[in-house]
């Protein structure tokens, strides 16, 4: 089967890259990458010449069976994942370059990039409201 000159098997390895993509760039759920695996799989069944009919068959039956590797395995890695950064909301943290609204701040002595919509100078404490990445939102401690 060839669409557009293309052979079957290319095509499949463009969808594999294509949802890749989307996934890696746009979704970061990484289910797609389970999709995309079982793509390049009818791609490899393909190139073996294999009919149309298994290519779908290797598609569906590898989509299903990737996704339910990564939902049983994915909790179990999740639980051993000791990079989760919840627990630092409400945190206090040092000002050591001026937050203005960008700047850097000190927490358990390790220098993050900070967000403010309150204007922090070097030296001042402030709260960690949230943090995304690499970067903490910050807001000033107002004192009574």
């Amino acid at each position: 089967m060839t669409v557009f000159h293309t052979d079957s098997w290319q095509v499949w390895i463009i969808i594999t890259c294509i949802i890749a993509i989307i996934e890696l760039t746009l979704i970061n759920s990484y289910y797609l990458l389970a999709v995309a695996f079982a793509a390049s799989l009818a791609g490899l069944s393909a190139w073996f010449d294999a009919s149309v009919n298994i290519q779908w068959f290797t598609f569906i039956l590898g989509s299903i069976i990737a996704l339910v590797a990564m939902h049983t395995l994915r909790p179990s890695i999740l639980k051993k994942d000791k990079d989760d950064i919840s627990y630092m909301e409400g945190k206090t943290v040092t000002i050591i370059a001026d937050v203005a609204p960008r700047g850097r701040a000190n927490y358990k002595s390790v220098s993050w990039a900070a967000e403010s919509d309150d204007v922090l100078l070097i030296g001042e404490s402030a709260r960690i409201v949230r943090v995304h990445g690499s970067t903490l939102y910050l807001e000033a401690i107002k004192e009574h």
